[in-house]
């Protein structure tokens, strides 16, 4: 019986991740299908500047952002040329967070290109918007 329960467990835990990841998935599509060619070619171009070992920083573009309080939800479109996964030479999605004074100091809005530090491997802090 308690085989039956935790394998209800797993299932369900496996069922909300597949749904959040195809609700993630079809957001991508259509934030990568309002890019124009050129914005399309320009994130393909855009060089990596490694930082260290496993950390970089590369142009990714803002295409969504939603004030929570103080600061931003960014949601940052930016094509993937290092990391050697599912997305690798796609353009994929990474969520960062901006204060209220660095957009507003900054200007930063929907539809502006910005450098991206990514760092995979962290846990806290692993995709910024630097400037």
């Amino acid at each position: 019986m308690s085989y039956v329960i935790m394998g209800a467990i797993i299932g369900a835990i496996v069922g909300v991740v597949y749904v959040i990841a195809k609700k993630d998935s079809k957001e991508r599509d259509e934030m990568v299908a309002k890019l124009t060619e050129a914005e399309k070619q320009r994130l393909m171009d855009t060089e990596v500047e490694f930082k260290g070992e496993s950390e970089w920083v590369q142009e990714a573009y803002v295409a969504k952002m939603v004030e929570k309080g103080g600061k931003f939800d960014v949601r940052l479109l930016w094509y993937n040329k290092v990391m050697n996964n599912a997305e690798e030479n796609t353009i994929t999605i990474a969520d960062a967070s901006l204060k209220k004074a660095e957009k507003e100091e900054h200007d930063v809005k929907v539809g502006d290109f910005v450098k991206m530090y990514f760092a995979p491997e962290k846990t806290v802090g692993s995709v910024k918007i630097v400037f």
